[in-house]
């Protein structure tokens, strides 16, 4: 479940000129969080970045950690719009659609390597600090998304097609974990690194190693 930022009420006339500003502060927002992370990062530079002042971004956003919340949010929006055929895969018995389906989502998310450089810089600073304002959402994306991933994979094991000894879950957790590491690895390498190309060969493995028919992905 998404996190819902609070958003300040405005009037019908000055709606259409607030919501570019609150865009073009959000992308300064993302922009400094993933170079600096959230720590390290003042409302001040977000402003001059953003061509604004503070005090503008505090009546849009309200706070820093309501501004962080509001940067997660669009980051889980622009996710979701690459999500079709993922959503297709829920359908499906085959654990190769799905696999298949992460794969299209990944190539998606290094379409825009801002995101990912923010998503593992919060990662690694909200992992270990409970009192972080991204731990909870980090914590809760990733109960959810294993959840998603290990539903579907139990699909694939009451269909027959998944060996007996399937473990649903903790293989739902290899691959957030496999993804995740080469996410990582793919920001500090700045994108010198075949991302695509190992997470295939990966999950092509998997595929053979879980399914009945010993099948990969490209059978």
């Amino acid at each position: 479940m998404p996190i819902r930022s609070r958003r300040t009420r405005h009037s019908p006339g000055s709606y259409a000129a607030a919501d570019p500003r609150r865009t073009q502060i959000l992308a300064a927002a993302l922009a400094r969080f993933a170079q600096s992370g959230y720590l390290n990062s003042s409302l001040a530079k977000i402003a001059a970045e953003a061509g604004t002042s503070a005090t503008l971004i505090v009546h849009h956003f309200g706070s820093k950690e309501r501004l962080l919340m509001a940067v997660l949010e669009a980051r889980e929006e622009r996710t979701r719009s690459g999500f079709g055929p993922l959503r297709a895969a829920a359908d499906s018995d085959d654990v190769r659609d799905l696999f298949r389906a992460l794969l299209a989502l990944a190539a998606y998310n290094l379409t825009q390597p801002g995101l990912i450089q923010l998503y593992t810089k919060l990662a690694a600073e909200a992992g270990g600090d409970r009192e972080h304002p991204a731990h909870a959402y980090f914590a809760e994306r990733y109960r959810r998304v294993a959840g998603d991933v290990a539903e579907m994979l139990q699909r694939g094991l009451d269909a027959g097609q998944l060996k007996p000894d399937t473990d649903p879950h903790r293989t739902a957790v290899e691959i957030l974990a496999v993804s995740d590491g080469l996410q990582m690895q793919w920001a500090i390498a700045e994108g010198d690194l075949d991302f695509m190309g190992v997470y295939r060969a990966h999950l092509d493995r998997l595929a053979r190693s879980l399914t009945v028919d010993a099948h990969g992905l490209a059978d």
